[in-house]
């Protein structure tokens, strides 16, 4: 449905424009069936998981619709909006996750590791979009004329911080506080790793790209996760 109501706009995006909707490859009306179908399916299986599952999917939906239609083009809301839907996806793996003989627990640490993490790719998104866009910025995503680069500086600087700062914190909170903490300096290159792709080879606009071609942040992650696999299964 985004890009249904975004291509317009993604073709004036040098990398956008390839989509299958905005390059013309995907019928706009096949594709608003396909996601109304989908969305029905999706919203009907997490009812089927778990009913606190399903809210959140259900508020998760009902976000991004409002997103799609208006909120993307309200300055600072953008963001948030984006940042939201990280937190209730997070959220919505540890409810699923949970069964009748397994507890997994959420620690608020946890929810302000994901909130600053995904705003810190949020602002870094906009800030590539207003460098590689230059004069066409508002022209393909409106509200990026309230954006500046000191403000998303100062954004990314602080967002960059705190997620460190919670992640260290939400180490603590672990049963073996001292364990989790070893992985801490994989979030530190990773973060850092991050900015550098960032400032200097101008990606970010795309994370998931980035985390695919920049081998070091791949490595990076993967290492992370590893040394997660150690700290919570020791006997593994």
């Amino acid at each position: 449905m985004n890009d249904i109501i975004d291509a317009p706009r993604d073709r004036l995006h040098p990398k956008k424009r390839n989509r299958p909707i905005a390059s013309g490859e995907l019928n706009p009306a096949l594709a608003g069936v396909m996601a109304v179908i989908l969305g029905v399916a999706g919203l009907t299986v997490s009812f089927r998981l778990s009913y606190a599952f399903f809210l959140c999917s259900a508020a998760y939906v009902g976000m991004m619709i409002a997103y799609t239609i208006m909120l993307k083009d309200v300055f600072l809301i953008d963001t948030m909006i984006i940042s939201m839907g990280f937190i209730i996806r997070a959220v919505s793996g540890v409810i699923v996750l949970r069964a009748p003989d397994q507890y997994v627990e959420l620690t608020p640490w946890f929810v302000i590791c994901v909130l600053f993490l995904s705003l810190l790719l949020a602002f870094c998104k906009r800030r590539v979009e207003l460098l590689k866009l230059e004069d066409q910025a508002s022209s393909h995503r409106q509200v990026l004329r309230e954006y500046s680069h000191q403000l998303l500086d100062m954004g990314i600087g602080v967002c960059a911080t705190a997620t460190i700062l919670a992640y260290a914190l939400y180490s603590t909170s672990h049963p073996r506080p001292w364990m989790m903490l070893t992985t801490l300096p994989f979030v530190l290159f990773g973060v850092f790793r991050y900015l550098h792709l960032v400032y200097t080879k101008h990606t970010g606009d795309a994370p998931e790209d980035a985390l695919l071609e920049d081998h070091a942040l791949m490595g990076c992650v993967i290492l992370w996760g590893l040394s997660l696999l150690l700290v919570f299964y020791p006997g593994g």
